[in-house]
C-alpha cells in the first residue's frame, strides 16, 4: 500500500489526504526499511514548514513584483527603440549601391576604384616577393648542401659494410 502511494506521490498524482497520510507515516518511528531512504525527504519538508521567515512575506512579494515590472519596461523600451530604428532605416535616402571609400572619400566611379585596388594589390604583391627573397636564398643554400648529405649517407653505408664484413 505504501509503495503504491509513494509511486503516486512521485508522479504528482496524490491528493492532499494521501500526502497527509505519507507525512504521518514518515513522522512516526514505524517506517519500513525499504522506505527509510525517503524519510530524509519528508523530514526536510517538515523542517521547512517549521522555519520562520526572517523578513515579512509582503516585502518579498513586493520585490518580486517590481522585478516583473522592470522586465516589462525594458521590453517596452526596446520595442520603441526598434520601431524608431526601423522608421529611420525606411526613410533613409537611397544611395547608389556600388561605391568605395578611399582615404575617407567616397568614390562612385567603379573603374577608378578598381584601378586603385589593383595598384594596391600589386604593391602588396611586391612586398610579399621582397619578404620571400631571404627564404629563396635559404632554399638555394639547402640545395647546395645536398651533395654533403649524400657524402654523409655514403660514409654511413661504408661503416655498415665494414661492420658486416668483420662479423
Amino acid at each position: 500500500m505504501m509503495n503504491e502511494l509513494l509511486e503516486k506521490y512521485f508522479r504528482a498524482e496524490t491528493s492532499l489526504t494521501e500526502e497527509q497520510e505519507l507525512k504521518h507515516y514518515f513522522s512516526t518511528g514505524n517506517v519500513s526499511p525499504a522506505h527509510e531512504m525517503y524519510r530524509a525527504l519528508f523530514d526536510a519538508f517538515e523542517q521547512e514548514k517549521q522555519d520562520i521567515a526572517i523578513e515579512p512575506l509582503k516585502k518579498v512579494i513586493r520585490s518580486k513584483r517590481k522585478e516583473g515590472i522592470g522586465w516589462i519596461k525594458i521590453l517596452s523600451y526596446s520595442g520603441i527603440a526598434a520601431a524608431i530604428v526601423l522608421a529611420f532605416w525606411i526613410q533613409r535616402p537611397q544611395q547608389p549601391e556600388n561605391y568605395a571609400v578611399i582615404h575617407g572619400t567616397r568614390i562612385d566611379n567603379p573603374e577608378y576604384a578598381q584601378r586603385y585596388a589593383e595598384r594596391k594589390m600589386n604593391s602588396v604583391n611586391e612586398m610579399l616577393k621582397e619578404g620571400l627573397r631571404p627564404m629563396q636564398a635559404m632554399e638555394a643554400v639547402k640545395q647546395s648542401l645536398q651533395p654533403l648529405k649524400k657524402i654523409k649517407e655514403t660514409h654511413g653505408n661504408i661503416i655498415e659494410t665494414e661492420k658486416d664484413s668483420q662479423h
